[in-house]
């Protein structure tokens, strides 16, 4: 449905302006006339640019439009006290009007949200459109709550890990400039007067030297790579490349399989959970892996599901999940507790997948030292050496 600002002339040639939502202009006209107006002109207004929601933005609307559902407030009477709260932000407040205007135009909620573009992901307004037909949008609302408190805590605590061994890199690269671009700078004069330079000095002094007569065209150059490895990253073909070689490192690939498995599996019980069709389940869930090279292999799997195979046995022999998700399954359709299942082995995935990153982390903090004080140390070795040199030459 769009939102057309419409001319129209009544029975008695007066113009009439206001506004209507349609599917499309000739509905547009057949609505107009059954009022007895003649559609003149149309405009369709433009959709808001939203911005999509964090998951932590998610959890809170989701648990604030589920408890006042399952209160008995009507649906457009929630949206409003949602936007009327302390705590909600512009972007929150403006998709409260957007949705309280498309269901005032008749759309119902998954619908609505859907027009918003990238404001919702795809899963929520799934779960909420097999929610519509049962009557219980409330329920399914608090368990995306809890669906999405969980995947931010999750990512919350990743990042939280890259917190410290980021200070120190950045320490790394604010020594190293200060060394570089000021410290060595400062000796350049002093070595002039000598006739021979060790080699570590004079390679040293020439990347000064060529830092401080191109440090723009280095940043260009860096900002020009930056963007030309983005486009590239684009391409399906090296998008697929480069997720199958991250899946395959020590170390990182561990945990880039515990995290896909961990997504995979939380979003599959949410759907399996929410009702929705197990085709159209794995198609979802399918998306939020957030991996190409695992996403180009389930054609295979809805193939072998849909021609009766069991869902463990047709993500078993798929690349890049974790073996315990899929005993789980194999647990689950076994015990027909399959939801059960699949968030048992999405929350262990989770705790692994932080245990992982600790442990990666545990080496990368040492290493990030030893690259600071080996560049201190190359430094303080292009400086000492010629005046060491210069003591020699006088002693003899």
């Amino acid at each position: 449905m769009v939102t057309y600002r419409y001319t129209a002339k009544d029975a008695r040639g007066r113009t009439v302006r206001g506004t209507a939502r349609a599917a499309d202009p000739q509905a547009l006209y057949l609505q107009l006339r059954s009022r007895g107006l003649f559609l003149v002109g149309q405009r369709a207004d433009r959709p808001p640019r939203l911005r999509p929601l964090s998951s932590r933005q998610l959890a809170a609307f989701c648990q604030g439009l589920g408890a006042l559902l399952t209160a008995g407030v009507p649906l457009v009477r929630a949206l409003e006290i949602l936007e009327e709260e302390q705590d909600a932000g512009p972007a929150e407040r403006q998709i409260c009007r957007a949705l309280q205007q498309s269901l005032r135009g008749g759309e119902p909620l998954s619908a609505a949200m859907t027009a918003l573009g990238p404001a919702f992901p795809p899963l929520l307004p799934a779960m909420v459109r097999s929610a519509e037909g049962r009557g219980d949008t409330g329920r399914i609302c608090r368990q995306m709550a809890d669906y999405y408190e969980k995947e931010a805590a999750a990512r919350q605590q990743v990042l939280n890990s890259l917190l410290y061994p980021a200070v120190l890199a950045g320490m790394v690269v604010l020594v190293t400039a200060v060394l570089v671009g000021f410290v060595m700078p400062r000796f350049a004069d002093l070595f002039a007067g000598l006739e021979t330079l060790p080699r570590l000095t004079l390679l040293l002094l020439g990347i000064c030297r060529a830092l401080a007569d191109g440090w723009l065209w280095l940043l260009l150059g860096l900002a020009a790579a930056g963007a030309a490895g983005r486009l590239l990253l684009h391409l399906p073909p090296v998008r697929r490349r480069t997720d199958r070689l991250l899946l395959r490192l020590p170390g990182i690939g561990r945990l880039c399989r515990q995290l896909c498995s961990a997504r995979f599996a939380r979003t599959l019980a949410a759907l399996y959970a929410g009702g929705i069709p197990i085709l159209t389940a794995l198609q979802a869930a399918r998306d939020t892996v957030r991996n190409a090279w695992i996403a180009d292999q389930f054609p295979r799997v809805l193939a072998a599901v849909g021609s009766g195979t069991t869902l463990s046995t047709a993500l078993a022999g798929l690349d890049g999940f974790e073996k315990r998700m899929t005993a789980a399954l194999q647990v689950g359709e076994e015990t027909g507790r399959l939801d059960e299942m699949l968030t048992a082995a999405a929350d262990t995935l989770d705790q692994q997948a932080q245990t992982t990153a600790k442990r990666l982390l545990s080496l990368l903090e040492p290493l990030t030292i030893l690259v600071m004080g080996a560049v201190v140390a190359l430094v303080v070795l292009a400086v000492m050496l010629p005046i060491y040199s210069s003591y020699s030459v006088l002693a003899g």
